[in-house]
């Protein structure tokens, strides 16, 4: 059992801490509220529309999130939002309280101020996405382990079960959160006794009967979303270490370069402690670590991993972080150390800066902030071209697309994908009356799919091309068509209606 702690929980140092917090807190939400949305939270939004237990990409808690969100403060960027904020408040608290009781108060300061100035976790504080609850509940679910741990108090079971399952609700990369229990229960001394407590197997049939709508969900639609994701284990291009250090890369640009040494320093400290020493509190961190650590290192041997689909890690990597620097062998990492926050910190104020204000903007760039910017005006070109050609609606071909526009014209005209209808069988379909009628299809030029308007129109007449603009620059081109005519009988054209 970890010692008990006597200092004071909130001291002078925690009081700054809580204070920096909440200062942050209000900094993104200040953001949030005034950069454009992401293609992704664009088509989020969609979801968010009609929520459902389920939907092609995702488990719904992100969609349920921008409906809460969108209660609260409107069909606005805020709103759409909100609780990405929200949970950049939360966070930070369960983090500091979980390595508080396993470790002491001033590891978890220390972890709870890496955390915040991880350049990941300083955009997942604003940009609203299925790891926004996945990280979310990835880190309740551990808090309650940690409180489990020093309290041996069974009931804490039952917070488990329902964290898990409501990270189950948020991504599937929460599964491995029963992997991290099940390891623990192996490693750690003693752990084996809670066979045998009821709450255990309660907590674990509450984990399965919150998760159990996207169960039901797939169910109902041929177990399309876990095929979608599911069978990325299977696919690749043979096994290669370019995605490895990709992912590696990526890890270090994510978590800041500094606090990404001293991560992997601790790490390493951890599983020396939990080997060597058989520390229980090393083994709890590091069971939480390594399963879904080990599945992306491996998967990355063959295949991209995404640099965000380690986000719910992050957290415990910045306990990892705070360990090596208490361990503190030699001068390195405490000179790492005294530079890791400050350049954590530039990294993630640089990146809120661009977000506002490009630094450098270049024609047709990949910049990713580069889909946040422009979509208005493009928008209300489309929409004049629609009324000065009399269409009724606006076709698209892929989910950004779709979402960005039916944001920017809702009130004006539906927005509605030609392909892809199980990315949006939660909405009404397009009424008869309006797919009749005349369309103006747009998609970005690399995009266009213009087999398929032959096959779903019977006249598709091109209008040339416009280009999506900031600043007097171009950054993406769309293509425009006008589409009469519809081939009402092909069992494609399913279309929803998305305002």
């Amino acid at each position: 059992m970890a010692a008990q702690h006597k200092q004071p929980w909130l001291g002078r140092p925690a009081q700054i801490l809580l204070a920096a917090i909440i200062a942050l807190a209000l900094v993104r939400m200040a953001l949030a509220a005034s950069i454009g949305l992401t293609d992704d939270e664009a088509y989020y939004r969609l979801w968010a529309l009609a929520p459902a237990w389920g939907y092609l990409d995702h488990p719904p808690m992100v969609a349920w999130m921008i409906a809460a969100g969108r209660w609260i403060a409107g069909d606005t960027a805020l709103g759409i939002r909100l609780c990405a904020v929200f949970t950049s408040l939360l966070g930070p608290l369960a983090l500091w309280r979980s390595a508080h009781v396993l470790f002491g108060p001033t590891i978890a300061r220390r972890a709870v101020w890496v955390v915040l100035v991880m350049p990941l976790m300083a955009v997942g504080g604003i940009i609203i996405t299925p790891d926004t609850p996945s990280v979310l509940f990835w880190g309740l679910a551990a808090w309650a382990l940690a409180e489990l741990h020093v309290s041996r108090n069974a009931n804490w079971w039952l917070a488990v079960g329902a964290f898990a399952g409501l990270g189950l609700l948020s991504k599937y990369t929460n599964l491995f959160v029963g992997a991290g229990i099940l390891l623990w229960m192996v490693w750690g001394a003693g752990n084996s006794r809670w066979l045998r407590s009821w709450q255990l197997w309660v907590g674990g049939a509450v984990a399965a009967l919150v998760g159990l709508p996207v169960v039901l969900w797939n169910a109902q639609h041929e177990w399309a979303s876990f095929a979608k994701q599911f069978g990325r284990a299977g696919r690749g291009h043979g096994w290669t270490l370019a995605y490895l250090a990709e992912l590696v890369g990526a890890f270090v640009g994510l978590a800041s370069p500094l606090i990404a040494a001293l991560a992997i320093a601790g790490l390493v400290q951890a599983i020396s402690a939990s080997v060597r020493e058989r520390s229980q509190a090393h083994i709890l961190l590091v069971s939480g670590l390594i399963p879904l650590l080990a599945y992306f290192l491996v998967h990355a041997l063959h295949s991209r991993v995404q640099a965000n689909w380690l986000a719910p890690l992050y957290p415990a990597f910045a306990i990892c972080a705070a360990i090596a620097v208490a361990a503190g062998v030699g001068a390195w990492p405490r000179r790492i150390a005294s530079w890791a926050l400050p350049v954590g910190f530039l990294s993630s104020a640089l990146l809120y800066a661009h977000a506002i204000h490009p630094l450098r903007l270049s024609e047709y760039t990949k910049d990713p902030s580069a889909q946040m910017r422009g979509w208005a005006r493009l928008a209300a070109e489309l929409d004049a071209m629609r009324r000065a050609h009399g269409a009724c609606w606006i076709a698209t071909s892929s989910y950004a697309t779709t979402g960005q526009l039916a944001y920017h014209l809702r009130g004006q005209a539906p927005v509605a994908q030609l392909d892809e209808p199980l990315r949006y069988v939660h909405l009404p379909p397009l009424d008869a009356e309006t797919r009749a009628c005349t369309a103006l299809y747009v998609e970005l030029e690399r995009r266009h799919e213009r087999d398929l308007l032959d096959a779903q129109f019977a006249s598709v007449t091109d209008l040339g091309v416009l280009d999506r603009k900031h600043a007097g620059v171009p950054l993406a081109r769309y293509v425009v068509h006008l589409l009469a005519q519809p081939r009402l009988g092909n069992p494609e054209a399913d279309v929803r209606a998305l305002r």
